[in-house]
């Protein structure tokens, strides 16, 4: 797996950005006069493939490129966002630091709009905060709240479990990692879309959970029902829901559950440490990335033109000539 600058906590999981929106404000045109033409020539100097399309929509931005690396990985820019008027000077990115930030056009694109755009109007939409454990998938459950569910189930271990809608709360997703990027090992990730101005104690973190042991002891189960300690052992199974049963049974099981299962939490210690990932990005390049730079091979050099094409080019026109 990559990983930018990943956070490894003491219950062994494995914290990193997994995503990055922010907004900037170029005012000056003689900045976006030079970004566009850095923009037209990328693909020209760098192995590194460029699409470009309009649009007139409002809401969304004129000009769009994504940029795209040989191994796969991509980033997306938007230039000039449609307003009741053009607003000319916003511009968003939209990268997975983990994919993309060992580029070199990525860090060249980066520190040039830090370096251009108006700080006080730099913002950080959002971010995906990624939390990886070695774990199967089968053995990760994510319980149910008040926001909106949704799950996608083609089998135990190709499952998916969404917390909240995109637009107008935290974003939570579960999902088999390890199936999505093909690895020998098993990962599970449980990944949350953040707005970072919200501070920790007022983000709706989700309760998330992997299984240690799926078989209760009953003589650590003294002050359960019998009723209560077959639903346990079903819920450690995988086969009972949580979430369907009563408040005071739900929460009495879940302080047993402490003994079988490993909670999913991010502490505040450990949040602080994304932030200053954040910020790090936010900054360069007066601040250091602390990445090896991928030079993607060595930039591409210009086509080379028959002789006669450069002699006929740089020679006075004559109009007479046949």
């Amino acid at each position: 797996m990559d990983y930018y600058r990943p956070i490894q906590t003491n219950d062994g999981l494995t914290l990193s950005i997994d995503g990055l929106v922010i907004d900037y404000y170029m005012s000056n045109p003689k900045d976006r006069d030079e970004f566009a033409k850095m923009l037209s020539a990328l693909d020209l100097r760098y192995a590194v493939n460029t699409r470009h399309w309009p649009s007139l929509r409002i809401g969304t931005f004129r000009e769009n490129l994504t940029l795209a690396f040989a191994d796969g990985s991509s980033f997306y820019i938007g230039l000039g966002l449609n307003e009741v008027k053009p607003n000319f000077g916003r511009i968003r990115l939209d990268v997975n630091p983990n994919h993309c930030v060992r580029h070199q056009v990525f860090q060249i694109i980066l520190g040039y709009l830090n370096m251009t755009c108006k700080k006080f109007r730099t913002t950080v939409r959002r971010f995906d905060l990624a939390i990886d454990l070695e774990a199967d998938r089968a053995d990760v459950e994510l319980l149910k709240d008040h926001r909106a569910y949704t799950e996608i189930r083609k089998s135990q271990t190709d499952r998916t479990q969404y917390l909240g809608r995109r637009s107008t709360e935290t974003r939570v997703k579960l999902y088999n990692k390890s199936l999505e990027s093909r690895l020998n090992t098993p990962l599970t990730r449980l990944e949350l879309t953040i707005d970072p101005a919200t501070p920790y104690k007022e983000i709706r973190w989700p309760k998330a959970y992997v299984i240690k042991a799926r078989q209760a002891q009953l003589d650590e189960l003294a002050h359960l029902t019998d009723t209560e300690r077959a639903l346990l052992d079903g819920i450690l199974a995988g086969n009972i829901d949580l979430t369907r049963l009563g408040r005071k049974t739900r929460q009495k099981l879940e302080q047993y559950m402490g003994n079988y299962v490993q909670w999913l939490t991010v502490s505040p210690s450990d949040y602080r440490q994304i932030l200053n990932r954040l910020r790090t990005l936010t900054d360069y390049p007066n601040s250091d990335l602390g990445v090896d730079t991928v030079l993607d091979k060595l930039p591409r050099p210009r086509p080379s033109l028959p002789a006669w094409v450069e002699e006929a080019e740089q020679s006075p026109v004559d109009p007479l000539a046949v």
